[in-house]
């Protein structure tokens, strides 16, 4: 999931370490896309958890204790993963491109601030089922995307690269970046 916002001075997202503060600044929010469990899927995963454990009894009446422990832990741990999932932070990065300048955080990384001038975007389609979006600038790099899924980073890279082409030739004016 990705977020393209102009983002003006004022706004909310102004207030945020790679939020842009310039007038015409571009701010991207990448964000790794989670679902919530509709009620149908809950139903279903219940439903199933049931008969796993209905079809556990049989061995356990001939003996086999082993089965429906095992079952039974299988289970525990599905939900306790489902449940960690769910209350877990996903992860999320932040691209800006203000003033001259790029700058992009993630929750697991540090904050990476480079000149617009020689940074720029490469997309590694070295393998069809994989696509790597690179963020670099001269001789240093750093993996952008890794959270998207390969549809949105197919999708966010023409619109990465078009923006930095666009922040390259039309800079903000010394008046426009005073007031």
């Amino acid at each position: 999931m990705y977020a393209i916002t102009d983002c003006p001075e004022g706004q909310p997202q102004a207030v945020r370490a790679a939020a842009p503060a310039a007038p015409r600044a571009v701010l991207v929010h990448l964000q790794e896309h989670r679902s919530h469990l509709s009620q149908d899927a809950r139903v279903t995963f219940t439903v199933l958890i049931a008969v796993f454990m209905a079809m556990a009894i049989l061995p356990a009446l001939r003996g086999q204790w082993l089965v429906p422990a095992y079952a039974i832990g299988t289970m525990a741990l599905l939900v306790g993963v489902l449940e960690w999932h769910s209350r877990t932070q996903p992860a999320a990065e932040w691209l800006a491109i203000e003033q001259g300048r790029v700058r992009w955080r993630s929750l697991k990384h540090d904050t990476v601030e480079w000149p617009l001038i020689g940074t720029r975007l490469i997309a590694d389609d070295s393998s069809p089922a994989r696509l790597r979006l690179w963020l670099t600038n001269r001789e240093r790099s750093v993996e952008i995307g890794a959270c998207l899924s390969l549809e949105e980073r197919s999708a966010i890279a023409p619109i990465i690269t078009r923006e930095l082409a666009a922040a390259r030739r039309n800079p903000a004016s010394p008046e426009e970046t005073s007031s």
